[in-house]
């Protein structure tokens, strides 16, 4: 009953803090926490990289969990290379979700208000979703991103990639970032979920995505 109350109490402090940074900032990186359009991309194109690499044929659905104002979506309309994924995009915000819908780029059926997806999907990525804290108790943190996981995985054929933010221990920062240590959430993901890679990029040093498939795939 506790981390359910508190994930619901976390779960409106996100809500509000990312609708007063996007009143402020706008359908820009900026306006949810992204340092720069450089490095929201770079993230999405390690992720959905991946996705193509395990799955080097076909159609693959998507759910983009914490999906913001959209951008993953243009980014994958922009690159011919990603045209075989088939997206959905998630988010807890109402106000980024009728940011999306209004935005003429994009589709609004494609896009829908919750933490996880409404159907089974190929993959759920997460990219940067769990990385600004509203608490500055890094073990209820992890225990609530964590059971998003759980919910997500229970909707995801194939498996799920996210990225956190790293460091040698799990610590949340003076400007509410949080960093993770990366060998103890890929042994949590290998025990609870399936076969688990980390990916690094010298360009990101900070940075580790987390590639999680199920141990039949």
């Amino acid at each position: 009953m506790k981390s359910i109350l508190r994930a619901l109490q976390y779960g409106r402090l996100i809500r509000n803090v990312y609708t007063k940074r996007f009143v402020k900032y706008g359908r820009q990186p900026a306006g949810i926490f992204w340092s720069n359009e450089q490095r929201q991309v770079s993230r999405f194109k390690i992720i959905l990289d991946q996705i193509l690499f395990v799955r080097p044929k076909g159609s693959v659905s998507i759910a983009d969990v914490g999906c913001g104002y959209g951008a993953m979506l243009r980014f994958i309309r922009e690159n011919k290379a990603y045209s075989r994924l088939i997206y959905s995009g998630y988010d807890i915000n109402p106000t980024l979700i009728k940011a999306c819908k209004s935005d003429a780029r994009l589709t609004s059926r494609h896009f829908h208000i919750g933490d996880r997806p409404v159907n089974s999907v190929d993959f759920s990525v997460m990219s940067g979703t769990y990385n600004m804290a509203v608490t500055s108790n890094v073990d209820d943190w992890e225990e609530y991103f964590l059971g998003c996981l759980e919910s997500c995985w229970k909707y995801s054929r194939r498996g799920m990639v996210f990225n956190l933010l790293s460091s040698e221990k799990s610590h949340i920062s003076d400007g509410s970032l949080y960093y993770a240590n990366v060998k103890r959430i890929r042994g949590y993901c290998k025990i609870n979920f399936g076969v688990t890679r980390v990916i690094r990029e010298p360009h990101l040093p900070s940075d580790a995505t987390f590639m999680v498939t199920r141990d039949w795939y």
